[in-house]
Formats: structure tokens, C-alpha cells, sequence
């Protein structure tokens, strides 16, 4: 069982479509479950926000440990949830700030950047044929492709 730690203001502020959310910190979250970024139910998660304490999302939320830092730093509370595990081999940060992806390797932790989190998972779903992103863009048939250029021909070209 893995335990994911993952710095919720860092990610979202990846995610344009999550910045500009009425509710950004509760998209996140059911965009996590549905794209199940955490992979196995077992896993255990644990999300943590800077700023005061959002007591209905705290309630609402059954599956996920939510945190808020308060006046302290998101940061903070992290690497003090990675001192006190015993088995850091266990514990996967998500995370881009440099400091705390320092700090977690250090104490031995694993380390996922934001990037990696949310497109592994999602791209799979998505477009479980298509073993490379690079690959999404490339994947059309030829006679499509023919088809295309003729139609472009007469358009441009006045053939």
C-alpha cells in the first residue's frame, strides 16, 4: 500500500481548467477519483492546502485525508508527515516545489512532479490504444490524411 502526500495548491495550479473553478479544491479531488491518479482504492491519500480550514470540504470528503495548513506552510506539514512514518519507502510525494522534493528524497520517500501525477493515469483512460502522447497527434489514416489534402487543394489551389 502507497501513501500519496500531495501538495493541492501546487497541482491545481497546473491544471488551467481547475484555476479558473468556482471550486478548485473539490474539482481536484473528484478529478483524482475519477481518473483514480491515486491507482489502487487502497491507497492511502492525503492532500494538503495552504489556508485556513474549508470545514465543509473536510466533512464532505470520506476517502482522501484533507489538510489545512493554517498559518503554517503546506510545506511544513508535509516533511512532519514524513518524519514520523516509519517505512518512507511507502509514501509518494506530488509536488513540483523544489525544497520539499529535496527534503523527500533525502528521507528516502519517492517523488512524483505535478506533470507525471496527472498525465500517467488520465492519458491512460483517455487513450488507452496510444502508448506515447506524441502519438495522439500522429495517429491518423492515410486515405483520411489523402482526403484532407484534396479537399485542401480545391479550397487553396482551385484545382
Amino acid at each position: 500500500m502507497l501513501w500519496y502526500i500531495i501538495d493541492g495548491w501546487n497541482v491545481i495550479h497546473k491544471v488551467s481548467f481547475l484555476k479558473k473553478s468556482p471550486s478548485p479544491r473539490e474539482e481536484f479531488i473528484s478529478f483524482i477519483k475519477r481518473y483514480r491518479l491515486t491507482g489502487s482504492r487502497n491507497n492511502r491519500v492525503t492532500i494538503v492546502f495552504d489556508g485556513n480550514v474549508d470545514v465543509l470540504l473536510k466533512n464532505r470528503e470520506q476517502e482522501f485525508e484533507i489538510i489545512f495548513s493554517g498559518v503554517k506552510s503546506a510545506d511544513e506539514l508535509i516533511c512532519r508527515k514524513i518524519d514520523v512514518c516509519r517505512n518512507k519507502r511507502q509514501i509518494v510525494v506530488v509536488s513540483d516545489d523544489y525544497e520539499i522534493v529535496s527534503y523527500v528524497r533525502k528521507q528516502g520517500a519517492g517523488v512524483l512532479s505535478t506533470t507525471d501525477f496527472l498525465g500517467r493515469k488520465a492519458r491512460k483512460k483517455r487513450f488507452p490504444h496510444v502508448k506515447n502522447k506524441k502519438d495522439i497527434d500522429k495517429n491518423i489514416d492515410y486515405t483520411i490524411k489523402k482526403e484532407i489534402n484534396d479537399q485542401l487543394r480545391k479550397l487553396w489551389l482551385k484545382e
